[in-house]
């Protein structure tokens, strides 16, 4: 027979039964804080999940400490330290704007600050244990990245677009040499003189004629400056000895100054001599004849297309002229958005593109010689209310404009800072133009001229009132 059970023996053996489960699951415990403490904590709420969206590296500084430290130099402290450039250099935001080097580095930026963001969500996800709730936090991580990465690939895509457009706009002669002249004398040490070109033809085409012919004269010591216009009826425009369009023109080009430039651009024989890099010849051309004329250093040219002039007006939130009398406007031009009034002014006139356009280009109330003052008057008030902010708010939409509507030989520092001489209205002191009775421009007296702008040029430089005013 078997021998009965002891219950004491019995009772003893279910006691140390509990003890060894007991030791177990305080082993196993042990265990696994002891992984937690090594490893970082990986169970509970997805917040390493949000950490690594806010900043990136830091829920893996206990696992990955060198990843971390990569993550977070490069996905925030970087974009941090680029923002405070751009803040504390806010008053030369166009010049940081139009430098392609500033638009890389933002590229590369903005790539590196959703690129760390998703290595740092990736890893943080794959760290979590069987027991984490993975599946919230991947949900979490993909949502995240997809937040940041829609905006900033938006930004990239405009970064990378503007700097494709600034290299379609400021064209390069491939040295620093004047574009036309240099007399010898000195002048040229005290001056900068660009020759700003209004043409008439539509997007794409530049075989124009240029109907707005302006010289900024700047004097670098002092920031002045002088417009002088020249009448686009301005005849025998003399060309340097020994150039193409001397040879062919000895006695002076036989047709109007706003013809030089299509005449140079549909002969290919003669465009080809004015070859300076990058630059359009026929500018270079007309800057050779007007430099010659005048014993003048021409310094840079802006070609702006005219047509696309309203659209700039437009981007830019118009413009607000104070007219002293009423300017009767023109037929309506090409590309006009609306249908032009009889009249504008006297008084204070808000002028959308299409409208300031008509202003520019009408001379049936006047001449040729009144549209000329409009024109400065024009450019003037058009820099002067062009804010650093504005500019740089609408630039991605100006810039647009300006791929087809601007070229210019002047580099990116040297037209911000053109820019923020006119936008300074005290800084234009003379403004005049090569009209009757200061001068012929059927029958010009080219030493007269000559004396003109030398006049002008020593206002500006002994700060005294121009003669001829």
């Amino acid at each position: 027979m078997p021998k009965k059970s002891d219950p004491k023996a019995l009772r003893r053996l279910a006691e140390l039964s509990v003890g060894a489960d007991a030791t177990s699951t305080d082993s196993s415990s042990a265990s696994s804080t002891t992984n937690e403490a090594t490893n970082g904590p990986t169970r509970g709420p997805s917040w390493s999940v949000v950490g690594a969206l806010v900043l990136p590296g830091s829920p893996s500084y206990f696992r990955r400490r060198v990843l971390s430290l990569v993550l977070l130099m490069c996905g925030v402290v970087l974009p941090v330290a680029v923002l405070a450039v751009l803040i504390i250099r806010r008053d030369e935001i166009t010049s940081l704007v139009l430098d392609r080097n500033v638009l890389r580095t933002l590229e590369v930026v903005g790539v590196l600050f959703v690129l760390t963001r998703l290595v740092a969500v990736v890893e943080a996800v794959r760290a979590r244990t069987p027991e984490s709730p993975k599946r919230l936090a991947t949900t979490l991580a993909v949502a995240g990245v997809m937040v940041l990465l829609a905006p900033t690939a938006y930004a990239v895509t405009r970064v990378h677009d503007l700097s494709g457009v600034i290299a379609d706009v400021f064209v390069s002669s491939g040295n620093s040499d004047p574009l036309a002249g240099g007399s010898g004398d000195g002048s040229e040490d005290e001056f900068t003189t660009v020759l700003l070109l209004g043409g008439d033809e539509g997007p794409g085409r530049w075989a124009m004629r240029t109907d707005s012919m302006i010289l900024v004269m700047i004097h670098r010591d002092s920031g002045r400056i002088g417009m002088v216009s020249v009448p686009r009826n301005l005849n025998r425009v003399q060309f340097p000895p020994g150039s193409a369009m001397a040879d062919k023109f000895p006695k002076g080009f036989d047709g109007l100054a706003n013809a030089i430039y299509p005449y140079v651009f549909t002969r290919e024989e003669i465009a080809a001599t004015y070859a300076r890099g990058e630059l359009q010849p026929e500018a270079v051309a007309l800057a050779s004849g007007l430099s010659h004329s005048f014993q003048l250093t021409i310094d840079d040219y802006v070609l702006v297309n005219m047509q696309g002039f309203l659209e700039l007006v437009d981007v830019m939130g118009g413009v607000t002229l104070t007219l002293d009398e009423r300017i009767p406007m023109p037929g309506n031009v090409p590309g006009a958005k609306t249908d032009y009034p009889p009249y504008i002014g006297p008084g204070e006139v808000e002028m959308d593109g299409t409208t300031a356009l008509g202003f520019a280009r009408s001379r049936s109330g006047d001449s040729d010689y009144g549209r000329m003052g409009r024109q400065r008057q024009l450019l003037s008030a058009l820099a002067a209310q062009a804010s650093g902010a504005d500019v740089l708010r609408k630039f991605p939409d100006l810039a647009e404009v300006m791929r087809w509507t601007v070229r210019t030989s002047l580099n990116t520092d040297e037209f911000s800072s053109l820019l923020e001489r006119l936008q300074d209205g005290a800084a234009v002191k003379e403004s005049i133009g090569l009209a009757p009775p200061l001068i012929n421009p059927g029958r010009p007296n080219f030493e007269d001229i000559a004396a003109l702008i030398d006049a002008v040029q020593y206002a500006l430089a002994e700060n005294v009132d121009f003669p001829y005013a």
